[in-house]
């Protein structure tokens, strides 16, 4: 009887302790731009919360570090860096959605990345560079770029065709295949619990257990890469084509804009998943890769990007290489493709 009592006692503190952290954890999609109506703890008048590897964050530190703005930043994990921090009770007062990043200036918390660029520059001094040009028709021509580089939040795979950002989730799944290996599966298995979408801790709990080649050979999988590698193609195609046309050194032409960051951030995504490499064997896109090297060779990239890097993320790199170069049958699975197909 004592034993029955213990375990009963037990499993209503295990569910009340479930209830009270599933309140907690509880998420909420948030507007985009800045919300007045909060005011969070903070320590500088202006604060970054971003993830090292995440496409989005590595857009907002890259604006930040062209218009030199001073930010105290805050390290906010993924699973496929260690664990889900996004939907911890403490970050989800940050921001109620789980997403990286978010500024907050002054208390005040700005949300979606593309909004976090656009606003970065009202932060900046007078003196700092203008990534927004003031001209209507180039202004115009960046947001273009920005639509077209965009993940959008609510469904990030939904535009493969007519958006470049729309692919990046799907040429992805190399490495979060790989990078998953170097994270517990206890931490994986909270997303169970908490996470609002269960296919993501499905996912890597699968790509934990049956390892990268084994979760790549899955039909499914398969299918959402190669469409991805085909529009992107395609994309990669129209980038290069438009710098061509470009009259200056970016896309826009003399003037270093948000666009420029924002195709950076695809390009670097591209060429940690293996797939650049790629690319740039069956494309004519060598003012597009000319374009990458300037792109990084500005000082902003090595504070905003080389100085971020996660040990997790370059372990898994430099492990989906060595697999994927020493294994022709995977090559074939990713890389065999009828060029009439783009």
């Amino acid at each position: 009887m004592n034993i029955v009592i213990l375990f009963g006692g037990l499993g209503l503190a295990l569910l009340a302790w479930f209830l009270v952290e599933r309140n907690q954890r509880r998420t909420h999609p948030v507007v985009g731009g800045i919300d007045r109506t909060k005011n969070l703890p903070h320590h500088q008048e202006v604060e970054l919360y971003s993830n090292s590897f995440s496409h989005c964050s590595r857009k907002s530190r890259l604006v930040m570090a062209e218009l030199d703005l001073s930010y105290r930043h805050h390290a906010i994990e993924l699973i496929e860096t260690g664990w889900y921090q996004t939907i911890s009770p403490a970050y989800l007062k940050i921001n109620p959605a789980g997403l990286v990043p978010t500024l907050v200036h002054q208390g005040h918390p700005v949300y979606e990345s593309d909004d976090i660029l656009a606003y970065a520059q009202s932060l900046a001094a007078l003196d700092a560079p203008q990534l927004v040009p003031k001209e209507a028709k180039q202004k115009k021509q960046m947001e273009q770029w920005l639509d077209f580089c965009a993940i959008v939040s609510d469904d990030p795979m939904g535009a493969k065709k007519s958006r470049a950002g729309s692919c990046i989730p799907g040429l992805t799944l190399p490495l979060f295949f790989t990078a998953i290996r170097y994270t517990p599966l206890h931490k994986i298995l909270v997303g169970f619990l908490f996470h609002p979408d269960k296919k993501r801790p499905a996912m890597f709990t699968a790509a934990k257990l049956l390892g990268p080649q084994r979760m790549m050979n899955l039909k499914p999988v398969g299918e959402i890469m190669l469409a991805s590698r085909d529009h992107m193609a395609r994309h990669l195609v129209t980038f290069n084509e438009a710098i061509e046309a470009s009259k200056g050194e970016w896309i826009l032409g003399d003037n270093y804009s948000l666009a420029d960051i924002s195709i950076g951030c695809l390009l670097l995504r591209l060429e940690e998943t293996c797939w650049l490499a790629h690319f740039r064997q069956v494309l004519n896109i060598d003012a597009l890769l000319e374009y990458y090297v300037a792109v990084q060779s500005r000082p902003s990239w090595q504070a905003a990007i080389t100085a971020h890097a996660h040990p997790h993320i370059d372990q898994a790199q430099q492990d989906l290489a060595a697999l994927v170069s020493g294994n022709p049958e995977l090559q074939e699975l990713l890389y065999d493709e009828d060029e009439k197909a783009w």
